[in-house]
Order: structure tokens, then C-alpha cells, then sequence
């Protein structure tokens, strides 16, 4: 049985929405809070009579109607953290004068397109992608017979990116870049049959097209920043003498996820050692074979999938595992690699994590003056503003400086130094499938680890370190489907 498929009506504002099939109203106002932000207690529904929250929802929606809801939003329904979220337009004039400058740019949802907002902005914050993608030649590409198409691809993310590094305006609205888009893309054009509306994407098809499209357009070295080198063996376990060894290459790792695993290494490591059963070469008969698979080149972005979505038959689908899958902030990734490798990484990480402690120190002592009673007053935080980013822009150098004297000197282009990463962004899903519900992006800032940015579309807010942790999942709420870890001290 199929599920419903209708719209609801919100300050001007129309919001496609689907449920399973036997959803009851207080699943529809679950969402509606979700969506909207309006708690469920102030949802008045213009139907014929009321909308108990025990009702059958297709009892009194018909597919394809649409529903006007009255009700005033809630900025802060969704969570209620230990430092409340602040956004722009709630703050006094000096204060938004100072966040102008320093808080990225929303993006605004065209319909069904939050997956295409999370993405961009999971990219955009790559510093060396985006400078790439900044610096973009269409003349030379032209002259290069790349496709046409792909070629304005990159030309409307790269007027994106320049309107989100100018921050001229609130949110940007990337129409043009939709357009393209769905012509180099067909599958992002896709119509509901039943509501008319377009349909909800998967953020790491589009993730995974967009690197396609900037290795066509830009060439492969754009990519080298993520590119992960495997040493594959093949071994048949009825015959220990056929055994095959080959490179590989990808530019993400995959979290399987099972009924077992909580912690991400786990589902990287299932994901990189598996059995298959296939014909022998040796023998001409069908012989179970172990292929196993070492890091052999760490990218300095590490890209990790969480393979969440799975096709049920039942409902025509990609559902969704709910499964809470812990991840770590930073990312110790040694006993991935081959042997030999590792040691390597190893010897380098022990280097880089004195010059952290260094670094540590350093913060704290800062930290211990600004406190000192004895320091003049502060000037008010939003007067300041420009000055404490361009020392904070300073600090970050001296360290970086710091971190890159430790580095081998054989280091590959676009290689991470050591094995350990820190992570930088989270796309998260909330929903049961692939089709329906809410994409979002959780982003670090630049230059203070602690600082956090939730892009929800054109509403972009400030949220602590702490809350990151909850987006492991667990349930239909925010869970982890595209993880972006940066190398230690890049």
C-alpha cells in the first residue's frame, strides 16, 4: 500500500508533504514541527472538523489536496540546547553588524531541494575546493571541448560561491544553478506523479555527480584532495595459493550498518573486508573468495559515507536504517592502512600532537588573561568583531606554519600527513526514506573548532560543539549521512 501525497499551505508558502500510508495526525504534526517549526499545539489544520492526534491522516487529507495550517513558528522547537541558537535577525544593530560579516549565507529551499542547500554548503566550506571552484576558467574549458553543460554547472557553483563569500544579502536563491542542474542531471528532476511536486533528492547521489561533473570540467587534479589509494587482495579460501593483488581507487569510504554495529570505525572496517562468492579462473567452479582492502594513500579530506539507505520492495523505496552509529570528532585512521603505511602516518601523527599541545596551551593562557580582573574593560563584543577575526586569522597561520614543519617531506600532492582527521561538516537526514523528509548541513567554522553552523536552507544559526554529537541518529530525527573530516593540522 502506498503512502500520501498532498501539500500543506503556510504563510504563503507551499510544503510538499508525504507519509506512510496509516499515518495518524500526530505524525503529520511531528513533521510540521520538523518542517516549519510550528509546535504541534498551535497547528490548526483548515478541515472539515479537527485533526485529533489519533486520526488516520488519509481519512480526512485526500492525495494530492492542499491543506491550509495557521500557526506561528517556533525558532527554537526543534532542539533547546545548552546555549539557546542565535539567529541574525534576532540580535541588536551592533551585533548584526558584526555577524554580517562573519555568519555564512542561508540558502533557499525552491521546493524539495534541501538536499541540493546541504550539499552545496558541505562543499563550499572545503577551503581548497572552494578556491578551485572560485578561480574556475570558462574560456579555457571551453577551448578544452569539455561538455557544454557540465561547463555551466560549474560556472552557476561558482557564482553561488562568490555570492556566499560576498554575504551581500541574507540567503541566496540558485535558480539558474537548479536549472542546470536538473539538465546535466535528469534524475534531480524527477515529478511525483501523485502531488506534482518534484521529488525529494539523496544528498550524497548529488555530492557524488557534483565530483563527477568537477573532474570532467576542472580535471582529476581538483579531486586529488579526496582521493583515497587501496591495496586490494583477493583471496579464494578453498585454494590459499590463488590470490590476486590490485590498486583501486575511491573517493569516499562507506559505514556499512548492521544490527551490531555502533561506533563508525566498525562499519568502515565491514565495509573494506567482505566475502563473495564467485567462478575461479583456476578451477571453473563457483568458490567463496575474501577481498580485503588497505589504505594505501590518505586524502587530506576524508569523505564517509553512512550507507543508511536501502531499497524495499515492499514499498518501491530507499529506506532508511535509524540505527544511532557514533562518530569521532577526530578520527584516528591507522589500523586502515597496510602495514607499512601506517607506521609512517604513525610517526607523524606523534610530531603533529606535540605541536597541539603547544597550541592548547597557548588558547588556555589567552583565555587566563582575558579573564585577569586586572585587564582593562572590554569594548562591546560587536565592536571589536573585525579585529578578533583578523587575530584569530593570524593565530591560525603561526599554527599552521607550526603543524607543516612536521610534515614528511615526501608528501604527496593532496595527501593528509598523518592518519588522524578532525572533523569539519555533517549532512544529516531526518525522515524514513530517501524521498521524503529534511536534509541539513552542520559545518565547523574556519577558525574556532568549538563553533559550529547549522544550515537549515536560508536560515543558518550559531549551535555549540556538544550538539554536533546528537546527529548520529537513533531515530527519524537528525542522523549522519555524509561525514567531511579535514587532516590534523592542515
Amino acid at each position: 500500500m502506498g503512502g500520501l501525497n498532498f501539500s500543506i499551505k503556510h504563510a504563503s508558502k507551499v510544503y510538499p508533504i508525504e507519509l506512510e500510508a496509516g499515518s495518524k495526525g500526530s505524525d503529520l504534526k511531528k513533521l510540521i514541527e520538523d518542517l516549519i517549526q510550528i509546535p504541534a499545539d498551535r497547528q490548526k489544520y483548515m478541515l472539515k472538523g479537527s485533526l485529533p492526534d489519533d486520526v488516520v491522516v488519509d481519512t480526512v487529507i485526500k492525495p494530492g489536496a492542499q491543506v491550509m495550517l495557521l500557526g506561528t513558528p517556533d525558532k527554537d522547537l526543534i532542539v533547546t540546547p545548552k546555549v539557546p541558537e542565535k539567529f541574525i535577525e534576532d540580535l541588536d544593530a551592533g551585533a548584526q553588524s558584526q555577524h554580517l560579516n562573519n555568519t555564512p549565507m542561508g540558502i533557499v529551499n525552491l521546493g524539495n531541494t534541501c538536499y541540493m542547500n546541504a550539499t552545496l554548503q558541505g562543499l563550499y566550506h572545503i577551503v581548497p575546493l572552494r578556491e578551485k571552484i572560485l578561480g574556475f576558467d570558462e574560456k579555457k574549458a571551453i577551448s578544452e571541448n569539455v561538455d557544454s553543460y557540465h561547463v555551466q554547472l560549474v560556472r552557476q557553483l561558482q557564482g553561488t560561491f562568490k555570492k556566499l563569500k560576498e554575504k551581500k544579502s541574507g540567503s541566496i536563491t540558485p535558480m539558474l544553478l537548479l536549472e542546470i542542474l536538473r539538465r546535466v542531471y535528469p534524475q534531480f528532476s524527477e515529478m511525483d506523479s501523485q502531488s506534482g511536486f518534484y521529488k525529494q533528492q539523496d544528498a550524497e547521489e548529488l555530492f557524488t555527480q557534483l565530483f563527477h561533473t568537477l573532474k570532467s570540467v576542472l580535471g582529476e587534479e581538483t579531486l586529488r584532495d579526496f582521493q583515497i589509494e587501496f591495496k586490494t587482495t583477493v583471496r579464494d579460501t578453498m585454494n590459499e595459493s590463488d590470490v590476486t593483488e590490485k590498486v583501486e581507487g575511491d573517493l569516499k569510504l562507506q559505514c556499512h550498518i548492521t544490527g551490531a554495529t555502533n561506533f563508525m570505525t566498525a562499519g568502515i572496517k565491514e565495509s573494506l573486508s567482505e566475502t563473495i562468492e564467485k567462478k575461479s579462473d583456476n578451477t571453473g567452479v563457483n568458490s567463496i573468495y575474501k577481498v580485503e582492502k588497505k589504505i594505501t594513500k590518505l586524502p587530506a579530506f576524508l569523505t564517509v559515507q553512512y550507507v543508511r539507505f536501502f531499497w524495499k520492495k515492499s514499498t518501491g523505496k530507499k529506506s532508511k536504517i535509524l540505527r544511532r552509529v557514533q562518530f569521532p570528532f577526530q578520527l584516528d585512521t591507522a589500523e586502515l592502512l597496510t602495514p607499512e603505511y601506517a607506521q609512517e602516518k604513525i610517526n607523524v601523527r606523534e610530531a603533529l600532537r606535540e605541536v597541539d599541545k603547544e597550541k592548547t596551551e597557548a588558547e588556555r593562557e589567552v583565555k587566563r588573561s582575558k579573564l585577569n580582573p586586572n585587564n582593562d574593560a572590554a569594548a562591546p563584543v560587536y565592536e571589536s568583531a573585525d579585529v578578533t577575526r583578523a587575530i584569530s586569522e593570524s593565530n591560525n597561520e603561526r599554527w599552521l606554519r607550526e603543524f607543516a614543519s612536521k610534515f614528511p617531506s615526501n608528501l604527496r600532492p593532496g595527501e593528509n600527513p598523518s592518519c588522524v582527521y578532525d572533523l569539519i561538516g555533517v549532512i544529516t537526514h531526518q525522515g524514513a526514506n530517501s524521498e521524503s523528509g529534511h536534509y541539513q548541513a552542520f559545518m565547523r567554522d574556519e577558525l574556532d573548532e568549538n563553533k559550529w553552523y547549522k544550515f537549515n536552507d536560508d536560515k543558518v544559526s550559531v549551535i555549540e560543539k556538544e550538539k554536533i554529537e546528537s546527529l548520529a541518529g537513533g531515530g527519524e530525527s537528525d542522523s549522519a549521512l555524509i561525514l567531511i573530516y579535514k587532516g590534523f593540522g592542515l
